[in-house]
């Protein structure tokens, strides 16, 4: 458990892998938080989703959802709008996964190695940066937090087995890593694991994620 009253911000884009936040991800995540006595709070930026899918077709639907009114789905409500997130009010940042960091919190280019980010998630990450506390990204996030920072830092980072070099791409240094681990970037405080870039058992996914997480805690309680 930590040794004080933590508070982590876990940010959120909409509810499902395809369109939104993985949803297994996030509720993984704010189970470990609460096992380790975290006091969280959840933010969504406040925007239309571009491309709703239906997640039994994997296809495309011509809907109209928002991403903030998405992520209350996960949250039970609990949930604030992104640009009301300040850095310190909290000690550590979380972002699950799932297509919504990369077409709802940015515009990834796979091809080009380029990303557009949204401003307030932008913000956000380069405040918790520049503060030098923890962040940890789970899944496709470390792309897109490798992305805003590879201006600042060559950020080490795993999303697996990157195969294709996409953290390289976007200015990133990916470490090869096991589902049920995660790896830390002691330099910069940024940690991360892979959980759905691979197709493992739900438990895999947790115990990689609870790595993660437990390892940020140690690091700010070391810290203190």
């Amino acid at each position: 458990m930590s040794a004080k009253k933590l508070k982590a911000a876990v940010v959120m884009s909409g509810c499902g892998h395809l369109d939104g936040t993985e949803i297994r991800e996030a509720v993984l995540s704010l189970l470990i938080l609460d096992q380790q006595e975290v006091n969280t709070t959840c933010f969504a930026p406040d925007i239309s989703i571009p491309q709703v899918i239906n997640h039994k077709t994997r296809e495309a639907i011509k809907e109209k959802r928002n991403a903030l009114v998405e992520t209350a789905r996960i949250t039970r409500g609990e949930v604030y709008d992104l640009k009301e997130a300040k850095v310190e009010d909290f000690d550590l940042l979380i972002i699950p996964g799932g297509y919504g960091v990369a077409k709802n919190l940015s515009n990834l280019d796979e091809n080009k190695g380029t990303t557009t980010v949204i401003p307030e998630f932008r913000k956000l990450v380069l405040e918790f940066f520049d503060k030098k506390k923890p962040i940890g990204a789970i899944c496709i996030s470390p792309v897109i937090i490798t992305s805003i920072l590879s201006k600042k830092a060559t950020i080490k980072v795993t999303i697996g087995d990157d195969k294709t070099q996409l953290i390289e791409k976007f200015g990133g240094e990916h470490i090869k890593c096991d589902t049920e681990l995660s790896i830390e970037d002691e330099t910069h405080n940024i940690f991360s694991c892979s959980a759905y870039m691979r197709e493992e058992s739900l438990f895999a996914i947790y115990k990689g994620i609870k790595h993660m997480i437990e390892g940020m805690i140690r690091k700010i309680n070391k810290k203190d």
